[in-house]
C-alpha cells in the first residue's frame, strides 16, 4: 500500500486529523513495512503533491469531498451479446453485480465461473489511483453511426459531486485497469 493510500485509509476511518497524528497513524499502520519512520515534513510533500484529493483547513487535513466516493454505478453494454452492470455502496460497504444475455443469445450459463469477491477499500483505492473524476463526459468514435461494438457509462457519486462518463466504442486510457478492479472486486466478468 501507497504512504498516500494508507492516508485516505486513516482520514477515513478517523475523519481529519493535524499533520501530527496523521504521522504518527502511519507510522503505526506502516511499521513493519519500513526501516525509518515517516516524518511530519514527508506527510506535508505527499499532501501537497495529491492536493486534488486532500484538503487543509485549519491545520487540519481531510479528504476532499469532491473525491470522497459514496457510490458508484458502472454498466457495459454489448450490442446483441452479454451485458454487465455493477453498483456499489461504499457507505454500506456493499456492492451487486448483475449479468444479462439478449433474447437471441442462447448461449448457456453454466460456463460462467464466478470467483470469490474481492475486498471493497481495495477497489476504492484502486479508484483513487484512477482518478475517475478526470474522465471525459463522452468518449466517441469517429466512425459515425455504430450498429455494434461496447456502449459503457459510469457514475461516480462523492461526497461533494456527481462524475458521470460515458462512451461507444471508445474507451478512457485507463478502462482496462477499471474493468480489472470491478471484475477483482465482484468475482464476475466486466468486459
Amino acid at each position: 500500500m501507497k504512504v498516500y493510500e494508507t492516508i485516505l485509509s486513516i482520514l477515513e476511518e478517523k475523519g481529519p486529523l493535524p499533520i501530527p497524528a496523521i504521522c504518527q497513524e502511519v507510522n503505526h499502520v506502516l511499521s513493519s513495512n519500513r526501516e525509518k519512520p515517516i516524518l511530519p515534513a514527508q506527510i506535508i510533500s505527499i499532501v501537497t503533491r495529491k492536493k486534488d484529493l486532500f484538503r487543509v483547513n485549519g491545520g487540519r487535513i481531510s479528504i476532499h469531498p469532491d473525491k470522497y466516493p459514496f457510490s458508484l454505478i458502472a454498466s457495459l453494454e454489448s450490442f446483441g451479446d452479454i451485458s454487465y452492470q455493477v453498483r456499489v455502496n461504499f457507505v454500506k460497504n456493499r456492492f451487486a453485480a448483475l449479468v444479462w444475455r439478449n433474447k437471441e443469445n442462447l448461449q448457456p450459463f453454466s460456463d460462467f465461473q464466478a470467483i470469490a469477491p474481492g475486498d471493497l477499500e481495495e477497489f476504492k483505492r484502486e479508484l483513487y489511483s484512477m482518478n475517475i473524476w478526470e474522465w471525459k463526459p463522452t468518449y466517441r468514435s469517429e466512425d459515425g453511426i455504430i450498429i455494434e461494438g461496447k456502449y459503457w457509462s459510469v457514475k461516480l457519486i462523492t461526497k461533494g459531486k456527481v462524475y458521470v462518463s460515458e462512451g461507444t466504442k471508445s474507451f478512457p486510457e485507463n478502462w482496462d485497469q477499471f474493468c480489472n478492479a470491478v471484475e477483482k472486486l465482484t468475482g464476475t466478468p466486466f468486459h
